[in-house]
């Protein structure tokens, strides 16, 4: 199973990442939840018994390996880290506003230079253990579609699975394990505030996608983040049938080729 013992939770106040808190503390595992919105956390804390909580934002890059320091220095038995934290925006860059740069900076740094960032900066944590440690990576879909309205967050999934393949190959025949899961569109509130405008760029409710039922998706995630294949925690999850189909996709056409340049994972 890719999730041990004692699990840190990147971007668990919301959506995927509290669904996640949940189901990980239900099954009696110590969970450490982080994020930036305190109230959040402690409403969180108020309804898990036992739930450790750290508020900090992932963005902020440069804190990132002192953050790590002082999580692995509570926590030394810590095992396992889901990197959940996300930003979505829907831009159209022909009416895009001035300004928007910070927001288009913001979008990169959560969703891609902070889990580089931040993974680095806890590998030499995992391999000291010398135990079975897991990095589980949230992504996307999207990872290997790029919707037009999403002209950032698409690159950022995208080049996340990227860092992923080379990460995971890097740390081949270690004791880290590395796992991406891609959901489809879930129903998280991600959207909330461009949703409508998401529709109508569809073509109305019937042409856009619609939206898994969180609560469907954590059960399928937690399903095959338990499970083993060959032996092994899965290394690519995909939930949902396009995310299934697009990974079942992705390996067997860029598979041969990958291993050409010794990607081993």
């Amino acid at each position: 199973m890719s999730i041990k013992s004692t699990v840190l939770i990147i971007g668990a106040t919301s959506g995927i990442g509290r669904a996640l808190a949940r189901s990980i503390h239900a099954q009696g595992k110590k969970v450490i939840a982080t994020g930036r919105n305190i109230e959040r956390l402690s409403a969180l804390a108020a309804e898990l018994p036992e739930l450790e909580t750290d508020c900090w934002d992932f963005s902020d890059i440069h804190s990132l390996p002192n953050r790590v320091s002082k999580i692995t220095s509570k926590y030394p038995n810590l095992d396992t880290v889901i990197v959940n934290a996300g930003i979505q925006n829907l831009y159209m860059f022909k009416d895009i506003q001035v300004g928007a740069s910070k927001t288009i900076n913001d979008e990169v740094t959560t969703n891609l230079t902070a889990p580089i960032v931040f993974c680095q900066a806890i590998i030499p944590f995992f391999i000291q253990a010398e135990k079975p440690c897991s990095i589980i990576l949230i992504s996307s879909g999207l990872a290997f579609v790029p919707v037009p309205f999403f002209p950032v967050y698409c690159p950022t999934k995208a080049a996340l699975h990227s860092f992923a393949i080379a990460m995971r190959s890097q740390l081949h025949g270690t004791n880290i394990n590395v796992t991406e899961v891609f959901p489809q569109y879930v129903e998280t509130g991600l959207d909330d505030k461009f949703r409508d405008r998401m529709i109508e760029i569809c073509g109305g409710p019937e042409k856009a996608p619609k939206a898994m039922p969180l609560a469907d998706f954590t059960e399928k995630a937690m399903m095959k983040l338990d499970a083993l294949e060959d032996g092994k925690p899965i290394q690519e999850i995909g939930v949902g049938a396009f995310p299934e189909a697009a990974v079942a996709a992705w390996r067997s056409s860029m598979g041969p080729w990958m291993a050409r340049f010794g990607a081993s994972g």
